[in-house]
This record gives C-alpha cells, structure tokens and sequence, in this order.
C-alpha cells in the first residue's frame, strides 16, 4: 500500500494552505468523472485518508484509485477556495516546501497560473515515491489530482500517470 504519510502529506499539499481555503456548503460527494488507467482499483480508504488530512477547507469530494502490486497511485480532490489561482498556486507550492517529515519533500518543475484562474502543475519526491501534481483552479474551486508511485514499476507507473494527468478537466 502506499505510504501514509505521503498521502497525508499529497492530500494537505494539495489542497494549499488553510487560509486560501473556506468553509461552504456544498454537496460533499462530489464525483471526479476521471477513468483510472485500465487494471487500476478504486482504493476508499486512501480518499478518506486524503479527506482527513484535509484541515480548515471545505472538501467537496475525495476519490483515490490505484494499482498497489505495481506501486502506482492516484487521488482526486475538489476543494472550495478563495482568491485568484496565482495566489492558491503560491500556497499550495510553498506548502510542499514548509513540508515538515524525517524525509523532505522535493518540488521541481513547478508551473504556475498568472491571472485569477489557470492551471498548477509540478513534480514531487519524498523518499522513494515519485509523483505530479496538476490542479485547476477556477471559480472557487481547486481540483487537483496527484498521481505517484514507489519504485517497483517506475515506468509503467509514470505511463499511466500521464494519461491519467491529462484527463483532468
């Protein structure tokens, strides 16, 4: 299974800082609409996991998949925010960086929106697992979808993790 503290740690990075994010009413089921890759699982207890390491934001909806004998991984998050993408982007950027854990957390390739909305996308490594992020934001809302993997299958996951990764709306 995938280690938790790095889904802890995808799940809260994800999500950006607290003070970006509010409190709202919105239906807390909402449903990604993404296909995983073909062979990969539905894996609940991951996006309740990635829920509740979510602290001080309202989570619209959580969904995790993946294929564990390979070692690759994928979660969804929607979450209500506040402010112009550039500034969640920031947030959510610095977050990886002020990552406290025995393993640090690395952020490259780091690709940020400008204006009110737009699109983040970067690359992460804590210890031995390897992952991207991309995240729209957009009209109070971020969705983000972090796909990673351990070293069993590093190519075979990175594969599938691109397709994945672009199928995010």
């Amino acid at each position: 299974m995938a280690d938790p503290r790095v889904i802890a740690t995808v799940a809260a990075l994800a999500a950006g800082a607290s003070a970006a994010c509010g409190r709202a009413g919105a239906a807390p089921d909402q449903a990604s609409g993404l296909t995983p890759p073909a062979g990969w699982q539905a894996l609940p207890p991951i996006a309740t996991a990635a829920r509740a390491a979510i602290k001080g934001a309202e989570v619209d909806g959580a969904e995790a998949w993946g294929e564990p004998a390979m070692g690759c991984y994928a979660v969804w998050l929607a979450i209500r925010a506040t402010g112009g993408a550039k500034a969640i982007a920031e947030q959510v950027v610095s977050g990886f960086a002020a990552a406290g854990s025995a393993a640090p957390m690395i952020v490259k390739d780091v690709a940020a929106p400008e204006g009110d909305e737009g699109v983040l996308t970067l690359a992460f490594e804590r210890g031995d697992h390897r992952g991207r992020l991309r995240a729209r934001i957009a009209g109070g809302r971020i969705a983000t979808l972090a796909c990673f993997a351990n070293q069993r299958e590093p190519r075979a996951c990175e594969a599938a993790c691109t397709t994945f990764l672009g199928a995010l709306p």
